[in-house]
C-alpha cells in the first residue's frame, strides 16, 4: 500500500514550540507518519492537484494499491483526484460548514466528503457532526492523533507526593512572573527589570519602536492605552515602556511625542533606570532629545509629571497624558556589552517551580482558547494561597504584543498570593518534560477544542485535568481522569467563515464552576494522595488507550481495509 500524503499548512514554523496550535495540519501529518510508515510506503506531496494522480498511475501501473491522505481542513483538500483520497482533520463545532459562499464550491465541506466518499476525523465528536449532515451511513472514522507515546519516559512519575514536589528549569525566552514585580490596578514596579524579562544585552545598535496600529510594537507599554492609526496615549500619570533590549553605557534616546490638554507646554520627566531628564511637550507633535548615562542595566522608560486633569466637554473623556508615535534609541554601550555581537538567542533563565502546580497552554490571541477565564479563575481560587503556581506555555510566536492583555488581566485580579507563571520561547524536549512532570493537574477553559494535543500529552505523563467535557475533550475527560467544568452553548461563526454569520455553536464556560475545580484539586492533591493516584493513573491508562500509536495504527488499519475495499495494508 502506498499512502501519498499531504498538508496545507508549513510545518517549520512550529518546529521550535512544543506547544503547538491545535489545527496545524502539517504537525498532525507529522504525527501520523511512523504509524502509516507501518501500514505501508509513504510518499509526501507539496502539491496534489498536479502529483497526486501522476503518482497514483504510476503506483497502479506496479500493481501498488495507493491512497492520498489529505491532512487539511476540507475545503482545503484536492476534489476531482482519480487516486482515492481522504480527509484527515480536525473540526470542533456543533455544525459543518453546509453553505457556499465567495463563490468557492469547497467551502460547502458537503460537495467535499461527497467527492472523496470517506473521511477521518480526529475526535469521536467530528465524526457524529460529519454524520449529522452526510447521513448516518457516510463513512467517516474517528482516529486521533497519535501522542501518547511520546511521553513513556515521565510517564507515571513524581504524582506520589504532589506536596513534596520542586523543579528547576532552564528555559531559553522570556518568563513573565507574577513574583517578578509589584501590581496594582494603575501600575507596575518591576523588581530587577531586565532580569525579569530576560532578554538580550544592547550592543550599540539603533532601534526604532513604533507605536500605530500598522506595526507590530515589540515592547511592552504600561499604562498606556490600545495603539490608533497615529500612535498611542498614555492613561496613567506614570506611564512606562518595557524596551526590548537591556540597556547600559550612553543612551541617546528621540521622542516624537505630544502633549495632551494640561500637559501641553509643561514640564514632565523622563527616566531610564535610575537617572531623570526634564522634557517639555508641545501641542502637536515634536521630536524630543534625551541623553542618558545608565550605570546599571535597564530597560525601562518612565514618565512622570503628567496631569490627568480632564477638559471640559472634551469629545474625548478618556484620562490622557502623553501621546507617542515612536522612539528611536541609540549610543554606545561600552566596551564590554558591545565587544562581540548580540547573542543568537536569548540565555537561558533559571526558574523553580514549587508547591501545587498547575499547568496550561495559552494563547492571548485566540478568543476559543479562553485563558483569561482561566487566569481569573486560578487568582480568585488562591488569592490567599502561596504555593499554587499557574504556569502558562505560550507558543504564539512574539509576546510583546501580548503581554499588554497578560499584564492588564493581572492587574485588574491583584493583589493575590499565588503565583502566576508564563513561558515564551524555546523549551527543548528535556525541559518541555520538566515541566509536564513539575505539573500536578493540566488546565483547560476551551470553549471548543478539535484536537487536544497538550492536554493528551500530560495525560500520557500521568497528570489528571481540569477541563470541560465537550467537543474532542469528551474522548478524553471522565470523572475518572478531571474535575469537570461545566459549560453551555453559546453562538459563534465558522473560523473560516469570511461573512462572520452565527451558523454554529461553541461552548461557554461556567466561571463558577472553574473556580470550584481549581479549589477542590487543590485539596486532594494536598489531603488525598490515593484519590490524585487514582486520577492520575486513569488519566495516563485513557490517553494511552485512546490514543497511543497501537491503537491508531489499530483504526487505521481497520479503517483503510473496510472502506476502500481491500485487505489490511499492513
Amino acid at each position: 500500500m502506498l499512502f501519498v500524503v499531504h498538508a496545507h499548512a508549513n510545518a517549520e514554523k512550529h518546529s521550535r514550540c512544543l506547544g503547538l496550535p491545535e489545527h496545524n495540519s502539517a504537525f498532525v501529518r507529522d504525527k501520523f507518519l511512523p504509524v502509516l510508515q507501518e501500514l505501508g510506503r509513504v510518499v509526501v506531496a507539496g502539491n496534489p492537484e498536479t502529483e497526486v494522480d501522476r503518482i497514483y498511475d504510476e503506483s497502479r501501473a506496479r500493481g501498488e494499491d495507493c491512497v492520498f491522505v489529505s491532512f487539511s481542513p476540507p475545503h482545503e483538500s484536492a476534489i476531482g483526484l482519480r487516486c482515492p483520497t481522504v480527509c484527515a482533520f480536525a473540526w470542533e463545532f456543533d455544525r459543518i460548514p453546509d453553505e457556499e459562499w465567495d463563490g468557492e464550491r469547497k467551502n460547502d465541506w458537503r460537495n467535499v466528503f461527497a467527492d472523496h466518499g470517506r473521511a477521518i476525523t480526529l475526535s469521536q465528536y467530528a465524526a457524529d457532526v460529519v454524520r449529522k449532515t452526510m447521513g448516518q451511513d457516510y463513512p467517516v472514522a474517528a482516529i486521533p492523533i497519535p501522542l501518547a507515546d511520546t511521553s513513556n519516559e515521565c510517564t507515571r512519575r513524581n504524582n506520589d507526593s504532589p506536596r513534596s514536589s520542586k523543579t528547576d528549569l532552564d528555559v531559553r525566552g522570556i518568563v513573565v512572573d507574577s513574583r517578578n514585580c509589584r501590581m496594582t490596578p494603575d501600575s507596575i514596579e518591576w523588581i530587577e527589570p531586565a532580569k525579569s524579562f530576560h532578554i538580550q544585552p544592547w550592543t550599540g545598535e539603533t532601534i526604532l519602536l513604533t507605536f500605530t496600529q500598522a506595526h507590530e510594537c515589540v515592547a511592552y507599554l504600561d499604562g498606556f492605552y490600545e495603539s490608533e492609526s497615529w500612535g498611542t496615549w498614555s492613561g496613567t500619570a506614570n506611564p512606562g515602556i518595557v524596551l526590548p533590549y537591556a540597556l547600559k553605557g550612553h543612551v541617546n534616546v528621540k521622542i516624537r511625542a505630544l502633549g495632551y490638554g494640561p500637559n501641553v507646554d509643561k514640564e514632565i520627566f523622563v527616566s531610564l533606570g535610575d537617572e531623570t531628564r526634564p522634557i517639555r511637550l508641545l501641542g502637536q507633535f515634536d521630536e524630543i532629545y534625551v541623553n542618558f548615562q545608565a550605570v546599571k542595566t535597564t530597560n525601562i522608560l518612565k514618565f512622570s509629571g503628567l496631569d490627568l486633569t480632564p477638559i471640559p466637554r472634551a469629545y474625548d473623556c478618556r484620562s490622557m497624558g502623553i501621546g507617542i508615535y515612536d522612539i528611536e534609541i541609540s549610543g554606545d554601550p561600552g566596551p564590554e556589552e558591545k565587544e562581540g555581537s548580540a547573542p543568537a538567542s536569548v540565555p537561558a533563565y533559571a526558574i523553580t517551580l514549587e508547591g501545587i502546580v498547575y499547568a496550561a497552554v495559552c494563547d492571548p490571541l485566540d478568543d476559543l482558547n479562553n485563558w483569561q477565564d482561566l487566569v481569573s479563575a486560578f487568582c480568585t481560587a488562591f488569592q490567599d494561597v502561596r504555593d499554587a503556581t499557574l504556569v502558562l506555555q505560550i507558543p504564539y510566536p512574539s509576546l510583546w504584543p501580548l503581554l499588554k492583555k497578560l499584564y492588564s488581566l493581572l492587574q485588574r485580579l491583584s493583589p493575590f498570593d499565588c503565583r502566576v507563571v508564563a513561558l515564551h520561547g524555546n523549551l527543548d524536549a528535556m525541559e518541555y518534560e520538566k515541566v509536564r512532570r513539575a505539573a500536578h493537574f493540566y488546565v483547560t477553559a476551551s470553549k471548543c477544542e478539535g484536537l487536544p494535543v497538550d492536554l493528551v500529552g500530560y495525560m500520557a505523563c500521568g497528570k489528571p485535568v481540569i477541563a470541560p467535557c465537550h467537543t474532542a475533550l469528551a474522548d478524553y475527560v471522565n470523572p475518572s481522569t478531571a474535575l469537570i467544568v461545566d459549560s453551555c452553548l453559546e453562538p459563534c461563526v465558522w473560523p473560516h467563515d469570511t461573512r462572520q454569520v452565527f451558523k454554529t455553536m461553541r461552548h461557554r464556560i461556567n466561571w463558577e464552576s472553574l473556580v470550584d475545580a481549581y479549589r477542590r484539586s487543590y485539596a486532594i492533591a494536598q489531603n488525598e494522595p490515593d484519590v490524585y493516584r487514582g486520577m492520575a493513573e486513569s488519566a495516563w491508562a485513557q490517553a494511552t488507550r485512546t490514543s497511543s500509536n497501537v491503537a491508531v495504527k489499530e483504526k487505521l488499519q481497520n479503517f483503510f481495509a473496510k472502506e476502500l475495499g481491500r485487505q489490511s495494508p499492513a
